[in-house]
């Protein structure tokens, strides 16, 4: 990657030769090209390597080009390198000591409501230095604590925070996971960092493959809970903390939506008019967008075509008149985006770059974007999204605002209809279809005719799709341990006193995407914008917009047929019909780019952890002909294995990817 001209770093000398009073100067070392934390912490007391957390924050660099500290004191080390998007000064640099020396931050993120938290601190006497959100949570964390200082925090987080006062160590992330947060515990030491890669420059956490995880990609897309595609790799889930004394770590979870989640606003709201909800929708929205666009570095926002960014887009510009819109144009796409983003642009009078990708630069996309993801990429756009966020930041920009967050609130995907749809049919046949032994056995036959066990349904409320097929009970109980359905029943009878079935599984469906979806789409998007020293902002996702949206009724959800019922309200008169009305369309991407790619798995490394041999491979390549989407699932896992447990660099993994398709192609 490409260093910025006028850049310089700091390397903080590390503190555990000094006293505690007594931290050091900055030492000018080379630049690191890029806001990524790491750390780590020993149980026992024993010194920590601060120059294994230099290593460690080598390996994500490219999270923060504006300055790097290292903070070390006895058993615990911090790192930073840091982007600089609210007080570019010295002033902000991080880790950030209280003036005591008692406590010590690495933070990274916004929390967007500082200044109102800032003066409730000054009101209690506490000073501050600087002009940027960093001083503000340290010293809430520092004088309130952390279970009352960080459910206050509005916005996007991940942090570590080190109290010398009780020896503690505590790490946290925000309400819904926009920033990801990874770490192990082995052998006596913790260690922690922004991505799962940098963990394995510590001596104590070795690389591994965690191979039941991968097959549960394979078949999922996705994994539940705090899983990661490494043995022995945690991810801090979002809205817990986690404190770490000498004795044990303890998980405490501060934001929880099964737990949250009040059903009776849910019945209240439904007895409100649909106009109140549209209005409260558009007030709390602009709220968010106008906090989202706070910054002292240049910003863009992401304009898909679709309801969600253009609608983000229509409220940034009576805020911002010279907003700079982007979207992705790849070559050859069926679908094309950018010319509904284009639309968009012109009605709102924004200038709209459209970033082309042609075929013969998917390869090194896909690569560089296996390399930053830590996962396998199963989510094809994501090199799409990296190469918008490289234009982003060669145009000069540090902030892209996006969209995410918008379907899972507020009922945009066709599954959430679908499972609503089946139940309202499911409770249809129960009503009118006599359980008796000729009825059942018509329903064998003809499946329209089946008489239905509410109580059964209950108990497996919404089916998950698969590559493979649907999960039998069985199965989901091997792949992943039955969490996700665990969580489904569980989501549906925390909302029994729904009285309407379907509008029950639909809220349901809806809360579920927020735990495994959504978890999965924002660290991608972290992932690709950071990887080009980028900060994604996610106005839907303010503590505001998803309080209402977890509260909002299901009517104003999904009505007369159509999702999102309340944002395409909202939208009306903001954005054209023609946009406001389309269906929803993925982020398309050419079956073209992923296509050809299949004889990298021969004598490849996913054969050998599925243990699969030459007579495997031959109807493995039927199967995956007869299902391309399959397919390309393989390959990213091999991509990724090739990049990660081979060490292969990026580069090398797309020359590979090349290779393998000049060996499809025909002479």
């Amino acid at each position: 990657m490409r260093r910025r001209p006028g850049r310089r770093s700091a390397l903080e000398a590390p503190a555990s030769r000094m006293p505690r009073k007594t931290l050091p100067g900055p030492v000018r070392a080379r630049i690191a090209p890029m806001c990524g934390i790491a750390g780590c912490w020993h149980r026992d007391g024993r010194a920590a390597d601060a120059q294994a957390v230099v290593r460690m924050l080598d390996r994500q660099r490219h999270r923060g080009p504006d300055g790097r500290g290292v903070w070390c004191e006895g058993p615990v080390a911090l790192g930073l390198d840091r982007l600089s998007i609210v007080d570019p000064s010295e002033q902000g640099r991080q880790p950030f000591v209280t003036p005591d020396a008692t406590s010590v931050l690495a933070y990274n993120g916004e929390v967007y409501n500082w200044r109102a938290l800032r003066a409730e601190l000054e009101d209690e006497g506490v000073p501050f230095v600087s002009r940027c959100d960093t001083e503000v949570v340290l010293h809430a964390l520092h004088r309130w604590g952390p279970q009352r200082a960080i459910p206050r925090f509005d916005g996007m987080f991940a942090l570590a925070w080190y109290d010398l006062r009780s020896g503690a160590l505590w790490l946290a992330r925000d309400r819904l996971g926009i920033k990801p947060l990874y770490l192990a515990d082995r052998g006596g030491v913790v260690v922690f960092a922004s991505e799962a890669k940098a963990l394995f420059a510590h001596p104590a956490v070795p690389c591994r493959p965690d191979v039941h995880a991968l097959i549960t990609h394979v078949y999922l897309a996705r994994l539940a809970g705090d899983w990661t595609s490494f043995d022995g790799v945690r991810a801090v889930l979002p809205g817990t903390t986690l404190c770490c004394t000498p004795g044990r770590t303890t998980t405490s979870t501060w934001f929880d939506v099964e737990r949250d989640v009040d059903v009776d606003r849910i019945l209240q709201s439904a007895r409100e008019p649909f106009e109140r909800h549209v209005a409260a929708f558009r007030t709390r929205l602009e709220t968010s967008v106008e906090m989202h666009l706070r910054s002292d570095a240049p910003l863009a926002v992401m304009c898909s075509g679709g309801l969600d960014s253009s609608l983000t887009t229509a409220i940034a510009r009576r805020h911002k008149p010279d907003l700079v819109a982007y979207v992705a144009e790849a070559e050859g796409s069926r679908h094309p985006e950018a010319d509904k983003a284009q639309q968009v642009a012109d009605h709102l009078g924004v200038a709209l770059r459209r970033v082309r990708i042609a075929d013969a630069e998917f390869p090194r996309l896909w690569a560089l974007a296996a390399w930053h993801n830590d996962d396998p990429l199963f989510f094809h756009q994501n090199p799409l999204a990296l190469a918008v966020s490289e234009a982003v930041r060669d145009d000069g920009f540090k902030v892209l605002v996006t969209g995410e967050g918008s379907d899972e609130l507020f009922g945009g995907y066709d599954w959430q209809h679908d499972v609503a749809t089946m139940w309202r049919r499911r409770w249809w046949h129960s009503r009118v279809l006599p359980d008796l032994p000729p009825v059942r056995a018509l329903g064998r036959w003809l499946q329209r005719f089946e008489p239905c066990d509410l109580q059964e349904l209950a108990g497996q409320p919404f089916v998950y799709r698969s590559e493979l097929g649907h999960a039998p009970p069985i199965a989901a109980l091997v792949i992943d341990g039955g969490m996700r359905q665990q969580r489904a029943r569980s989501l549906f009878a925390r909302l029994e006193r729904i009285p309407r079935l379907h509008e029950r599984a639909l809220l349901a469906r809806g809360f579920d995407d927020l735990y495994h979806h959504l978890r999965v789409l924002l660290c991608a998007n972290d992932k690709m914008t950071m990887a080009a020293s980028i900060e994604a902002r996610v106005p839907f996702l303010g503590n505001a917009m998803i309080d209402f949206g977890l509260h909002l009724a299901p009517s104003s959800k999904y009505g007369g047929g159509r999702g999102k019922r309340v944002v395409k309200a909202a939208a009306e008169g903001l954005l054209p019909p023609s946009i406001v009305h389309a269906p929803k369309v993925g982020f398309a991407i050419p079956g073209a780019f992923l296509d050809g790619y299949e004889s990298l798995l021969r004598g490849g490394i996913v054969a050998q952890l599925f243990k699969w041999d030459s007579g495997t491979i031959g109807p493995l390549g039927d199967l995956m002909r007869e299902r391309p989407s399959l397919a390309r699932r393989v390959v990213s896992l091999e991509l990724w294995a090739q990049i990660h447990l081979a060490g292969t660099s990026p580069e090398g993994a797309a020359e590979m990817l090349r290779g393998s398709r000049r060996i499809r192609e025909p002479a």
